[in-house]
Order: structure tokens, then C-alpha cells, then sequence
């Protein structure tokens, strides 16, 4: 790098703009206090990572800070990273020894200009070796600020944790802003990130030069800022260090290709009053690869601005097989007044502060073409008009077709969604904000920014890139004497930070530390600039890493990805929004079901915020970390992927196994096209074991952008300390122990409402208890369907189709369930598996003959349907009883479909019934041939039969009559006699409406070639039956009783089936999870089986010495543990104990039974 040596020469130019430094615009913020540090967890993917909200990642000696990856495979990675902020600052000297030297001097141009004295800084957090006051109390350095996290949480801010979020809002230039909603680095609720961390520290505290007797002092915001009175520590003194505010974010991607990947950014900005002459920023990184002591090797690659690190004989802690870590510098701070094309993009002195002015040509602000070209991966033709501050032109205008001024749903908004980042098609839009809709770029520093440009856009940076890499031993002796590279030693570290290196580590074996950086440069009053950098892993053969060359392919991969993520401005393919998973544990069993939020609510902003949602996949572990789960390798036969034991997908064009963004050679299973449903029932378990399950919601991923992207899926967040406790669940994850029925439990009833189940549909209905625990006992449910007509090509209606059910719970007042073909906001398919089925052919949607449903509230559905369009039911057509006689029934084609009701035909002696229907146009044939001759049609004729609609009542309960009409047949195609002969004539059978019009023929009757003497005798019936889909009119309704009583005979037949698991305890057992930490023992358990819901459990030695109570509270379950520990805590000793239960129900009635054993312990 020649920036060193050009640094000179770069002032001298600049001395005549006389500083660039404005005021800073962004929040007022308060000094940093130690009572807001918080610690919390990166465990967004397989890098799993401490860190403190004062800058500092993982720590040393605390257990369980790093691992990678974050299985019981894994190991210890790190020791720390401390940010490094290092400047060397100018002071006038007056020469005289009795006065106090404090006004500085701003540019290094100046100091042929003056006598000076040289201060040096080195901001950091870290857990060691840091400068301290006097006392040695209080460290000199990095502090966060309260208001960025919610004051009674424990963790600084993460996206997935709304508690951990400022309960007023986010402090901007503005006031609070964004209440509620995450503070992303891409607008109000934008996470593009699967994990995100914020927050904001400052180095207020850093009183190294303005002791009392100091006689050169440096007073960054001098006369104006102290440290508050509020504040903890050092309230009342001056506001010291450089005037440093740094705003750090931290992200993680779980897509397959990024999922051993962690990014931190850091936003530091000038506060002071004066411009800072020279400033480096940089890394510490102390290695702890494999977690066992010094026997590190590193390597830097300089093509790749990528350190990494491995163990040198491929063994860490308690033999595991550690990785490779690599450190990828991403992004450096900028030198925007130099007039030199530091980045060599072709432009020069790009900024990420500057606004957009003018619009201007394609070419223009562009010095070298080919560079720009060749830079941003573009073509001459790419180039266009564009803003002026949009030096890189990325940023997408809008496109406001009817020219109001707002983005309406058919209109792309582009890159114009105003500060907020939150744009028409987002599911948290709330309206037009600042700048929406203006076709200007917008930005306003510390409120918001649009995509693409400034504060959003990584290239819009003149970057100075990496200038300083060193790759030593990590210097041990404590503490630190003068002249050693460590924090405290400000002089030697900023000419570590300083100097102009990039080289390979050439010395031995060690316990290694990396040091990154890039500068000096000028840091303005009021500016800001950036750095950030991505930890890595991967595993590597050591013969390539050990080799003259230190290859390693799978590391160099996932390089690339992190590259195209960072030039992406960290947008990267997010997965689907993650689904809330359920379980009720029963006998043998686990029922299992998740809410439809992934369905439906996806938007991928990566993909232009389509919803690209494609299926769920189901994990099941006996482990927390789900390592015997992750039994898929990569294409180098390490274990990469869960092995799913559900899946199910869309039935789109999307299935298989993905052909691109392969990781290590492996592909993503896409599905079978099976449908999608939102529940599964695990049969496969033990009761008394503890199961571990994670549902996850995945999409088809980006084939087309860059080399691919894999499709992305939901992360598996199980949070554990360093004690192997679970501290939280992501709400995907659920810990389940299947069990037995506690002893008398009897299952609620469903109860169906026979008197008011009127349903015109053949089908069956059948509610059943699915999910125990969900039950809203008392709660009465209506279930009814979806109704939608089918026209043929002449446009006349064929029949009617039910595509989808609702069911209403008329308790609640609110519906709870439904499925229909799509759902309208996302337009995905809102039906479980194969429940409804398309018809191509006729293009329709319809209700499958079998249909089981997703779980609500507790129950399933299964509806069963003979037939999916009406059919004639032979079997249960013909005459009823003892009747007879001979009559011909013709079933009409189309219409009988429109009126396919059972019918009854009853004849009589006498005349029994007359035509009801008004006028003869609109009847049709059974051949589906309009009569449109009206003198075909006779009226008000009385017939000696009637038919009866077996199907409907009216309102007071009685069948209703279908109505009749003659078809005559007597005479020519123009001329008919109109008189009724029995004989001769049709009559045609249908329904009329309430103003007498005819609406359908169902059937028709005739007696051709029948001698009278066969006609049927009075008092005949004739049924017709139909099979038919559910109706719209059909309500089905039913009632989840409330809990059943205890039955006293079922609890004395269980109490005496009451069993200690296993019997007898040796050793271990199936139920005892495997503890990975090793300085931890081994949890013991056994199991009482077959208890009542509420009990007392006393266990005694065979000599009547009481060891344990045990109360069980009133559960639906009938198993509990005991480990193994007396009332004192300490392990039981091998032997024989006798054990008694008795119930403890508030029913005295219950408590009089009981039940005595035995059980034996051998270790």
C-alpha cells in the first residue's frame, strides 16, 4: 500500500480547505456509563459468539464464549476482539513550563507552523491491559450509552427480542423515533439479517490527559460537555478521549452459504469540536483456536484481504477436531478530499454524507471509465442519469405512473421510499414518510436513510482498503511493562496501527494475535466513517492448510459469498418469517403444529419483496444442541445439514435438489411437491425422553443473482449458558417429553349438535381432539364452506364446487380456521396438503373426498365427501318398501347439478298436486336444449302424484315439494294439442324461486310404452338419491365440552400400574441427556410413571429415613422426574428405597388411595 507514503503529500494539498468538518448532526447523546454494559449471545447460524455492548467480542477465562460450530463438535475459537480506534493528536506548545498547553492543531499541514507536543490515543474495550485512573478502578476507554436497549433487560438490542428494545423509541437528531419497531441498519423494522445487534458506545471516560497535573491537555468538546451527573462513574469531570461515537451492528445470516459467517460494522463518528489530523481504526483479534493452549498457525492472504487461522496439529480440547477461523476485511474508512481514487472504482473522493443536487449525465463524476466499468461489474449501456451524490448510480427512481405522488400496489417504488427504508409492498408500511415519492435519493444523518445510497451503500466510500496487517505472539507477561503491544502502551500501539505492513507471520507456533487496521487519516469534526470486517469457518484438510500454498477451498468459498453480501450492501436472502411452534406430548406420541405467519406474511426484500416462502422443514434431536440430527455432509463429508424427519413443500414448479448456490458441492432438497400442512404427529418416541424439535420455514432461494443463492431457512435458536442451562427458545423450538395420561384423567368430549346439524352435503364430518393442551373447553364452533359456481363455454352454470371451509368460533366471536384456494395479501395457497385440488381441465378449485386439517385451537377436522360434483346414489334410487310399478326417470345433464336433491315421488288416487311455476321460458331438457317454443310448455296442470324434497325443510321444519310441469309431445314441431296425456307427455321436475320462475330441471318423468295397468298404485314411493358436495347452507356445529371429572375407578386401576423407570437405575439410562461441557457431570433421572395429575411422592431408605419429597402439581400428565438428589441436594448413595404416593386433590373424596414400591440404584 503506498497511502503511508502518499499521507504527506495528501495534507499538504488539503491545507488550503482549512478543515471539512461540520457539526455533527446525530443524537445528543449522554457519556457512556459501566451500568449500562450488558452481555448477550450471537447464535443466529453456527457461529456462536459472546459479546459485550462495549465493543468487546468473547472474553477469556469464561467458559462457553465461543464456538464454532455451535454443536457438541464444536470448539472455542476466540479469546477476544477488541476494536481499536488509535490517533495521534498535536498540541501547541507556548514554551512555557507554568501555563497548560491545550489548543490543537487540526492539520498536520500546520505543524511546520508551530512548537508542539504529541499525544497519543488508543481506544478499545478489552478485558485486560487497558489504561486506567489513577485508583485503577476505572478503566480509560470505551463505555455504551443507555437509551440504545431496554434499561431492564439483560442483553443489549436483537432484532428477535422486542423486549431488548428501547421502550420510548430510538435516540435520533429527530427525538425518539421508530417506538416498537427495530432500529435496522436499513430503515424502521428493516432486518435483513436473520440476527442483528445495535448499539452505541463513546469514549467520554478517557481522562489520560486531563489529570490535574497535566500540563498538555486535550478537551475534545472543550467548554461545552461534561459528564453527566447521572452517570456512574467520573460525573462532573470533563468529556475526554477523542470524542468518539461508535455505532456497532452485528449480523448473522443463516442461509446455508453464510450460516458460519458473523459481520460487525462500525459507524465512528467525529463529536468533538476539532478535526481529529490523524486516526487509524482496527481489530485485535486473539486467537483460541481449538480452545487448548499455543499451537496456532496464521497466514494472511493479501488477494483476498483475508487472515486465517488453524490448529497446527488439527486436535483441541478433549480431542475435537477444530476448524479454520479467517478474519475478512470488508470494509475500510474513507479519503474523500485527496483527490486520488483510493478504492480504484474510477471515481474520486466519493462520500457517503453529500446530497443529491443535481441530476446529471452518465459519464459525468466519472475520471477513469474503464476502472468503473470494470468495478462495478457493468457495461457502457448500464450507465445512466443519475443524481450527483449517487456516484456509483444504484440507486432506483420510482415509478409513479398516474403521476400523484404516492406508490400505489402496481407501481414499483424502487430505492424512493423515504428515510423510514419502508417502502408500499412492506408488510410494516404506514404511510409516506420524508422523501417518498420525491425521485431525489434522501438521507439525514442519524433518522434515516434511503437503499442505496449514503449511509446505506457500502461504495459510496472512497476507501483507503487494509493498510496495516500484523500476525504476532501474543505478548503474556502482566502487567504489561513499557514499550510491550498491548492497550495500555498508547505510543506503541498506534505504531502498530500506523504502520504500512502487509505481511505473512514467518515465527513459531504460538498463541497468536491478528491486528487489522487501515490509516492514518483525517477524521473530520461532525464526519463519520466505517469499518467492518466478517468472522469465517470452515473445516480444511491439514495438508493443504500446512502446505507452502495454505489452501483452503471450502474457507476461500465462503469468502466470496461474504464478498457478494457486503457488496450488497449486507442485503442478503433472508428466509421466510418464522413460524410459532406447538406441541401437546401424549402416550407414545408428540403432536406437533405450527401457525401459517410463513405462508402468508413472507417478504423478501433481497427479491423485491416478493413472497417467496416454499415449505417447512421438521427437526427432532435428544440433544439441545441438535447434533444427532446434522448427519448430512458436504460434498468434503463434513456434517452440514439437519436431516429433516417432516417435510412438505408447495405444489409450484420448485422441487428437489437445487442446482445452484451449492455449499461444498452440496445441494438444498426443495420438496416433493407435497402440499403444504402445518401439523405432524411423532410416533417415533419414547415416553419419559426429553425431544427437541425445531420447525423451520425455507424459500426457493436466488438462482440467478451472483453464483446462486441456496434457499434459506428459519435458525434454531436454543440460548444456553455456560452451565449447558437453556436460558430461551426461539419460538420455533419447542422441548417436549412424551408421557402417559395421569392416572383417572379423562379426555374432554366433543359434542355435536344433532338437533341443528342440517347439512345438505352426504359427506361426514368428523371433529377430533388433536392438541390437548390448546382446547377452549366450552367453546361452540361452527364449520361452514366456501361456495363457487362452474360455467361451461356457453356461459351457463354446471354445477357448484366448494373450494374451502370456515370454521367460526361463536364463542370467541372470531373464525379460527380457514382454507380457501389463495390468500389474497400474499397469494399463496391457504390449504393444508392436498385438501383442495384443482381441476385443469374445467379450471376449478374443489374440496379433495378426504380432508384433514391443520390443527386449531386443539382439534382437527376430517371431512369426507363421496363425490366432488353431484352424482346419482343407484344404490338408494328405486322404489321404497312394498312399492312397485313401472315409471322411466331421466336425469337431466347439467341442471340436475344445480338442484341434486334426494326426492321422494308419491302417488295418490286423486289429485294431489298442480303447477306452481308461472311462465314457460327458461326451461331446459335433459339434453341441456333450451324449449324455446312456449306451446310446448303446459301450465297449472294437476298431477296424482307429488314430489317431495327430502333435502330441504321451510322455516317450520316440513319438507318443501318439488314443482312439476308438462313437456307436450303430442302433435308436430309447431302445432301441439296442449292438452295433458300421460302416456304421451314429459313432466319435467324441478325447483321454482319465490317469484314462481323455474330454476332447474332435476329429472323427468314419463310413462312411454308402459301399459296403465303397470303404472304404480296409490300410496307408491319412488326415492331418488343423490350424493352431493357440502353446500354452502351446510353449518355444522359443535361443542368442546369442559373438562370430564376424575373417574374413581380409572384412578385406582392406574395407581396400581404406578412404575419407577427404570427399575433398576445402573449407571444411566436413555432419558439423561449428554452434557458437552466437560467440567460439568453427568445430570442423573429416572422416572415415576402412571401418577395422578396431583400427588405427593415420598421416598425413604429401607430403615423409614426420609430422602426426598416430591410434589407433583396438577397436570394432564401422569410422569415425573427425580434426580437422583436428596432434600440436600447431594447424590444418593447405591441401594434399595421404598416409595409413596398419595393424590392431593382438592376433592378429599381422591385422597384416600395410595400406592407403596420399591426400586433399586446400582452405580
Amino acid at each position: 500500500m503506498k497511502i503511508i507514503k502518499q499521507l504527506l503529500f495528501t495534507f499538504l494539498c488539503l491545507s488550503f480547505l482549512l478543515g471539512q468538518g461540520t457539526d455533527y448532526a446525530g443524537p445528543d447523546d449522554p457519556a457512556g456509563d459501566i451500568e449500562a454494559e450488558r452481555e448477550g449471545y450471537m447464535n443466529g447460524n453456527r457461529v456462536y459468539l459472546y459479546y459485550q455492548n462495549t465493543t468487546e467480542l468473547s472474553t477469556w477465562p469464561k467458559p462457553n464464549v465461543s464456538k464454532w460450530p455451535n454443536n457438541p463438535d464444536g470448539t472455542k475459537m476466540l479469546d477476544g476482539v477488541g476494536l481499536l480506534v488509535g490517533a495521534r493528536i498535536y498540541i501547541q506548545d507556548d514554551l512555557d513550563s507554568t501555563t497548560v498547553d491545550t489548543i490543537p492543531i487540526t492539520s498536520v499541514s500546520e505543524l511546520i507552523n508551530y512548537n508542539y507536543h504529541t499525544l497519543y490515543y488508543l481506544q478499545t474495550s478489552y478485558r485486560e491491559e487497558m489504561d486506567t485512573d489513577p485508583t485503577g478502578q476505572i478503566e480509560w476507554g470505551f463505555y455504551p450509552v443507555f437509551g440504545y436497549f431496554n434499561e431492564t433487560s439483560e442483553y443489549p438490542a436483537l432484532s428477535r427480542l422486542p423486549d431488548s428494545w428501547p421502550t420510548a423509541g430510538w435516540p435520533s437528531a429527530d427525538g425518539y423515533i421508530w417506538q416498537g419497531e427495530w432500529n435496522g441498519r436499513f430503515g424502521r423494522g428493516v432486518t435483513y439479517a436473520d440476527l442483528e445487534t445495535y448499539f452505541v458506545v463513546n469514549d467520554a471516560h478517557d481522562l489520560e490527559y486531563l489529570g490535574e497535573d497535566d500540563l498538555v491537555k486535550y478537551y475534545p468538546r472543550f467548554g461545552s460537555k461534561k459528564i453527566g451527573d447521572n452517570i456512574s462513574i467520573q460525573s462532573g469531570k470533563p468529556w475526554g478521549g477523542l470524542g468518539l461515537r461508535v455505532e456497532t451492528r452485528g449480523f448473522q445470516w443463516n442461509n446455508p452459504q453464510a450460516r458460519d459467517a458473523i459481520f460487525w460494522e462500525y459507524n465512528i463518528s467525529n463529536i468533538s469540536e476539532y478535526d481529529i489530523p490523524e486516526v487509524c481504526f482496527g481489530y485485535w483479534v486473539d486467537n483460541a483456536i481449538g480452545g487448548d493452549g499455543s499451537d496456532e498457525v496464521g497466514y494472511f492472504n493479501d488477494q483476498l484481504d483475508l487472515s486465517y487461522s488453524w490448529d497446527e496439529n488439527g486436535i483441541g480440547i478433549s480431542g475435537l477436531i477444530p476448524g479454520i477461523m479467517g478474519f475478512a476485511y470488508l470494509e475500510s474508512p474513507g479519503l474523500a478530499y485527496d483527490g486520488i481514487d483510493n478504492d480504484n472504482d474510477g471515481i474520486l473522493d466519493e462520500k457517503r454524507d453529500n446530497q443529491a443536487v443535481n441530476f446529471v449525465g452518465p459519464t459525468d463524476g466519472i475520471y477513469d471509465m474503464s476502472k468503473f466499468l470494470d468495478f462495478y461489474n457493468l457495461s457502457a449501456a448500464d450507465l445512466k442519469d443519475h443524481w450527483d451524490a449517487d456516484e456509483d448510480q444504484d440507486w432506483e427512481d420510482g415509478e409513479d405512473i398516474n403521476g400523484d405522488g404516492l406508490y400505489q400496489s402496481n407501481e414499483n417504488p424502487g430505492d424512493d421510499v423515504g428515510l423510514d427504508g419502508v417502502g408500499p409492498l412492506e408488510l410494516n408500511y404506514t404511510g409516506p414518510d420524508q422523501g417518498e415519492g420525491n425521485h431525489r435519493p434522501d438521507y439525514v444523518e442519524s433518522v434515516g436513510c434511503e437503499p442505496n445510497f449514503a449511509a446505506t451503500d457500502v461504495t459510496e466510500s472512497d476507501m483507503i482498503g487494509l493498510t496495516s496487517f500484523q500476525l504476532f505472539p501474543i505478548f503474556d507477561q502482566h502487567p504489561a511493562p513499557a514499550g510491550s503491544p498491548w492497550f495500555r502502551n498508547d505510543d506503541v500501539m498506534w505504531d502498530l496501527v500506523s504502520m504500512d505492513s502487509l505481511a505473512e507471520y514467518y515465527g513459531t507456533i504460538a498463541n497468536l494475535v491478528e491486528l487489522f487496521a487501515s490509516g492514518p487519516f483525517p477524521l473530520y469534526r461532525g464526519k463519520t466513517e466505517r469499518i467492518s470486517m466478517a468472522e469465517i469457518h470452515s473445516y480444511d484438510p491439514l495438508e493443504g492448510l500446512n502446505s507452502s500454498s495454505h489452501i483452503a477451498p471450502a474457507l476461500f468459498q465462503l469468502k466470496s459469498i461474504v464478498q457478494i453480501i457486503y457488496e450488497k450492501d449486507y442485503r442478503f436472502a433472508q428466509p421466510p418469517k418464522t413460524p410459532t411452534l406447538s406441541t401437546t406430548e401424549g402416550d407414545g406420541y408428540i403432536m406437533l403444529s405450527w401457525d401459517d405467519a410463513a405462508d402468508k406474511l413472507t417478504r423478501d426484500p433481497f427479491l423485491g419483496n416478493i413472497n417467496d416462502f416454499e415449505g417447512y422443514k421438521l427437526f427432532r434431536s435428544t440433544d439441545k444442541y441438535f447434533s444427532d440430527a446434522e448427519v448430512i455432509t458436504d460434498g468434503y463429508g463434513t456434517p452440514m445439514f439437519l436431516k429433516p424427519i417432516y417435510q412438505c413443500d408447495l405444489i409450484d414448479d420448485y422441487m428437489g435438489f437445487t442446482d445452484f448456490g451449492l455449499v461444498n458441492g452440496a445441494a438444498y432438497n426443495l420438496g416433493d411437491n407435497t402440499g403444504i400442512q402445518h401439523y405432524f404427529k411423532d410416533e417415533n418416541v419414547q415416553n419419559g425422553r426429553t425431544y427437541y424439535y425445531a420447525v423451520v420455514a425455507y424459500d426457493y432461494g436466488a438462482p440467478d443473482i451472483g453464483p446462486g443463492i441456496s434457499p434459506s431457512e428459519n435458525t434454531t435458536v436454543i440460548d444456553i449458558d455456560e452451565y449447558d442451562n437453556i436460558r430461551g427458545l426461539g419460538k420455533n423450538v419447542a422441548i417436549v417429553t412424551p408421557r402417559a395420561d395421569a392416572a383417572g384423567y379423562v379426555d374432554p368430549d366433543i359434542i355435536l349438535d344433532s338437533l341443528n346439524n342440517r347439512i345438505l352435503g352426504t359427506g361426514t364430518i368428523v371433529p377430533k381432539i388433536s392438541a390437548r393442551e390448546q382446547l377452549q373447553l366450552g367453546n361452540e364452533y361452527h364449520v361452514t364452506f366456501n361456495f363457487d359456481t362452474v360455467f361451461n363455454s356457453l356461459n351457463r352454470p354446471m354445477f357448484f364446487t366448494n373450494p374451502g371451509f370456515r370454521v367460526f368460533n361463536k364463542t370467541s366471536n372470531q373464525e379460527v380456521y380457514f382454507e380457501s384456494p389463495y390468500y389474497e395479501p400474499s397469494g399463496q395457497p391457504n390449504f393444508s396438503g392436498s385438501n383442495l385440488i384443482f381441476n385443469e381441465a374445467e379450471n376449478y378449485w374443489s374440496m379433495n373426498k378426504s380432508v384433514l386439517s391443520d390443527v386449531f385451537e386443539g382439534i382437527q377436522l376430517n371431512i369426507n365427501q363421496n363425490n366432488l360434483t353431484p352424482t346419482l346414489d343407484s344404490a338408494n334410487t328405486g322404489w321404497s318398501g312394498e312399492s312397485s310399478g313401472d315409471i322411466n326417470i331421466t336425469i337431466t345433464s347439467r341442471e340436475s347439478n344445480l338442484v341434486p336433491w334426494d326426492c321422494e315421488i308419491v302417488f295418490s288416487s286423486d289429485v294431489s298436486y298442480t303447477s306452481a311455476v308461472e311462465s314457460p321460458f327458461g326451461i331446459y331438457d335433459e339434453f341441456d336444449n333450451r324449449l324455446w317454443f312456449p306451446n310446448r310448455i303446459i301450465l297449472n296442470q294437476s298431477f296424482s302424484f307429488y314430489v317431495v324434497n327430502k333435502t330441504k325443510i321451510d322455516e317450520n321444519g316440513n319438507y318443501t315439494l318439488m314443482d312439476m310441469v308438462v313437456q307436450d309431445y303430442s302433435g308436430s314441431t309447431w302445432e301441439f294439442d296442449q292438452e295433458f296425456n300421460i302416456n304421451n307427455d314429459r313432466i319435467l321436475v324441478g325447483e321454482i324461486d319465490s317469484l314462481n320462475n323455474w330454476r332447474g330441471t332435476s329429472f323427468i318423468i314419463d310413462f312411454f310404452n308402459i301399459d296403465s295397468i303397470f303404472f304404480p298404485e296409490p300410496g307408491s314411493r319412488y326415492f331418488i338419491s343423490w350424493d352431493r358436495s357440502f353446500w354452502p347452507a351446510d353449518t355444522f356445529k359443535f361443542v368442546v365440552d369442559s373438562l370430564a371429572p376424575i373417574a374413581v375407578d380409572n384412578l385406582v386401576d392406574d395407581m396400581n400400574r404406578i412404575r419407577v423407570v427404570p427399575n433398576p437405575y445402573v449407571g444411566t439410562n436413555a432419558m439423561e441427556e449428554a452434557v458437552i461441557n466437560p467440567f460439568l457431570n453427568q445430570p442423573r433421572k429416572i422416572m415415576f410413571t402412571n401418577l395422578p395429575s396431583a400427588c405427593v411422592i415420598t421416598i425413604f431408605t429401607p430403615s423409614g429415613v426420609k430422602v426426598k419429597t416430591i410434589k407433583k402439581i396438577d397436570t394432564i400428565g401422569g410422569m415425573v422426574h427425580w434426580d437422583l438428589l436428596n432434600e440436600e441436594g447431594l447424590e444418593v448413595a447405591a441401594g434399595m428405597y421404598l416409595y409413596h404416593v398419595r393424590p392431593s386433590y382438592s376433592n378429599k373424596l381422591f385422597n384416600q388411595y395410595e400406592h407403596v414400591g420399591k426400586f433399586a440404584v446400582i452405580k
